[in-house]
């Protein structure tokens, strides 16, 4: 099958302890049903990911099959449909663009910052995915793994009480997991913050 065809509503993130069973979770994935590997990479010393997508269906057969064949070379994974097109943005590294930025900062939308970080990467996602769908907030930063001993972190902005409404929903998810490593609510957050995320537009 034509991966361009391939309907991408939901994704199945496989978090895995190093490269050979990365590489063997990609094998078993693209066979056990029509699915496109989005990302397939070492995310820190130790670990590898993989990103996958297609229908919902589709995903949860291909990760079924990986969960099986890998075994214990499974640190974490999750399954996420109608991902937050923010958070799939975020997973290709885009954030909020200068514009889109401007305005919400003219209507104060910003006065609060939300960090969390979970000690897995598809803790992470999975977290991050709930708090952008329980309230209007912006996703700021996504880091996954890579020198973060694989931990992951996100940054949620938006109006306090949005960014109270989207940490606890997330925060739920990641100690329903087991996955909690630590969270905050920043309000009215110092203009010198900014520096601690060059890539971000604060």
């Amino acid at each position: 099958m034509n991966v361009n065809t391939i309907n991408r509503s939901a994704i199945g993130f496989l978090e895995l302890k190093g490269a050979a069973y990365g590489v063997t979770a990609v094998d078993v994935t693209v066979k056990a049903a029509p699915i496109e590997i989005l990302q397939a990479k070492v995310a820190c010393p130790g670990k590898f990911m993989v990103l996958l997508a297609g229908e919902m269906a589709a995903v949860e057969t291909a990760v079924a099959a990986a969960r099986a064949q890998v075994g214990s070379g499974l640190y974490d994974y999750c399954i996420l449909g109608r991902i937050h097109p923010a958070l799939y943005r975020g997973l290709h590294d885009q954030f909020t663009d200068r514009l889109q930025e401007q305005s919400e900062l003219s209507r104060g939308n910003h006065e609060a910052l939300g960090v969390v970080e979970t000690l897995s990467i598809a803790s992470g996602l999975a977290s991050a995915d709930i708090g952008l769908k329980s309230a209007a907030v912006t996703l700021k930063e996504l880091r996954l793994g890579y020198a973060l001993g694989g931990r992951s972190f996100f940054v949620f902005a938006g109006n306090t009480g949005d960014v109270e409404a989207a940490l606890a929903s997330a925060v739920k998810v990641a100690v329903r997991r087991g996955s909690l490593g630590s969270q905050c609510l920043i309000a009215r957050p110092a203009e010198r913050l900014k520096r601690l995320f060059p890539d971000s537009q604060f």
